[in-house]
């Protein structure tokens, strides 16, 4: 497994657009492939899909960018008069802290924000290699999904067109049963993403929080990596709730963070992922350790589908060795119909 994951990290720039373009077939391909059954040709369906997402995503950008810079240069005064307060009342509340320590420590705050910022730009001036790495693994990545939303039926027969025959049948269940796990938990993540990033944004809305959307981008994006990306993504709300309105307004956020996030354990999760996607919290909870220590945040982000697809793959093999080791007709009732879908 080490072995696999060193491979996958030294051909990443193959590897992540190919497991990319897997995860956006899973979105794009369904509105293709409907498009197709009303007798729409393939590359005018494929393209249609490419051209709405396009169009939606510039079409968000160009409404909301300017709002947001303009909430980013509110949010520095907000952040130098609340550290102000901040002091204040460390040194006039019920601490009654010396003066001369808390404005020590406020200016040493200020000068690592301003350290890190500088370092973040020096990052930025020297990172153009890795910004041209970035720019081709997307073109590929966009390439790569075209083909797979298109032409995804084709290229599973001629996968298996290369598998031995008394392989084939087995590996074709594999396929399939692998590809609608991934599916499931692509749209279950992003529908349980959309609810936090709603729950959420909604309450910063009411109390005047700015940045709303990035905090729920954020929150959505977050909820690809279980566990962790919720808890960044709501301390995060809640840091700026502090910041911006005061501990009043940031206990009412971590509240509805809270709320959020039960509602993705008990009710929503369940419901959307339903049997497409079970893991135990401690299975999770391990693959996301054994992701970060193996690819940072890119394997935190790649370790539970792959984990689900494992064990869909074994859950596969033993109900075929369960085909051959019981009589026929005990199977022929209560056994589940595979998938008929393909990538």
């Amino acid at each position: 497994m080490i072995l696999v994951a060193i491979a996958f990290w030294r051909l990443r720039l193959i590897t992540l657009p190919l497991v990319a373009a897997l995860f956006l077939s899973t979105v794009l391909g369904p509105p293709a492939r409907w498009l197709a059954r009303h007798r729409v040709p393939a590359a005018l369906a494929t393209w249609s899909v490419f051209l709405v997402a396009f169009a939606v995503i510039a079409g968000l950008a160009m409404l909301l960018i300017p709002g947001i810079s303009d909430q980013f240069r509110d949010l520095g005064g907000q952040l130098s008069s609340s550290l102000t307060k901040i002091e204040n009342w460390l040194t006039q509340g019920p601490f009654h802290l010396s003066h001369q320590d808390v404005e020590a420590r406020v200016q040493d705050l200020r000068n690592d924000v301003t350290a890190a910022r500088s370092e973040l730009l020096q990052g930025a001036l020297s990172g153009v290699a890795l910004v041209l790495e970035g720019a081709g693994a997307a073109l590929l990545t966009l390439v790569l999904t075209f083909f797979f939303v298109k032409d995804g039926d084709e290229i599973f027969r001629a996968g298996l067109s290369l598998i031995p025959a008394n392989r084939a049948a087995e590996t074709q269940t594999i396929g399939r049963e692998s590809w609608k796990t991934l599916a499931g938990y692509v749209r279950g993540t992003a529908i349980n993403g959309l609810i936090n990033a709603l729950v959420l944004s909604i309450t910063l809305l009411i109390l005047g929080v700015p940045l709303v959307l990035p905090v729920g981008i954020l929150t959505f994006v977050g909820g690809f990596v279980p566990l962790a990306g919720g808890l960044v993504s709501g301390a995060i709300a809640v840091l700026l709730a502090l910041v911006t309105k005061g501990p009043a307004a940031a206990l009412i956020v971590l509240g509805a963070a809270i709320l959020s996030h039960n509602l993705e354990g008990y009710i929503v999760g369940p419901l959307v992922l339903g049997r497409a996607v079970h893991l135990h919290p401690v299975a999770v909870l391990i693959a996301l350790t054994t992701g970060v220590i193996l690819g940072g945040i890119i394997g935190a982000f790649l370790a539970v589908p792959l984990v689900a697809v494992l064990v869909t793959i074994h859950r596969v093999r033993r109900s075929g060795r369960l085909r051959i080791l019981q009589p026929a007709g005990e199977l022929a009732h209560g056994e589940d119909t595979p998938a008929t879908d393909a990538p």
